[in-house]
């Protein structure tokens, strides 16, 4: 069982990595609406992880930008830049696999009720909220591309190593 939730882990990891690589500079902070842009969506993605996997360790950004996880509300220039983003992927990536090879399915969810009621349900509730704004950042990729991405899903197929 969890060789197979790394394997899909490893798969969103990847589709998430590519999609990120794939916008330019200027895309990365304006396709979209609202607080819905490519930055803000990536930040989340990380951030959701980090609270899900009970991360207690602090995150320092590779631009030196302070990192509050304040996705909604952080004024443009002080998000997080696509490196920066890059950077968390690789991290985040060996620590949700930690996570998970280390977890007890079957354990009590005391703090995540709203996931279900065993550990299992936080993996699967987690590996869901990521491919939800994943799919976010496929569309906004698209847009910003005018429709003419790469089919990242496909891609992401293969390994993807750290």
């Amino acid at each position: 069982m969890k060789e197979t939730l790394l394997s899909q882990y490893n798969h969103t990891w990847k589709m998430f990595y590519q999609m990120v690589n794939d916008f330019d500079e200027n895309s990365w902070l304006t396709t979209g609406c609202s607080y819905i842009v490519p930055a803000r969506i990536a930040y989340h993605i990380i951030g959701g992880t980090a609270y899900y996997i009970e991360n207690d360790t602090k995150i320092i950004l590779l631009s030196g930008k302070a990192n509050n996880w304040n996705w909604e509300n952080a004024p443009t220039e002080d998000l997080p830049t696509k490196e920066d983003i890059i950077e968390l992927i690789h991290v985040f990536k060996s620590k949700t696999d930690y996570w998970i090879t280390n977890s007890n399915f079957e354990a009590e969810n005391k703090k995540f009720g709203w996931t279900g009621t065993n550990q299992m349900s936080v993996v699967l509730f987690l590996l869901r909220h990521m491919e939800y704004h994943i799919g976010e950042l496929n569309l906004l990729l698209h847009i910003s591309k005018k429709g003419s991405a790469n089919d990242n899903w496909v891609k992401a197929l293969e390994d993807f190593t750290v």
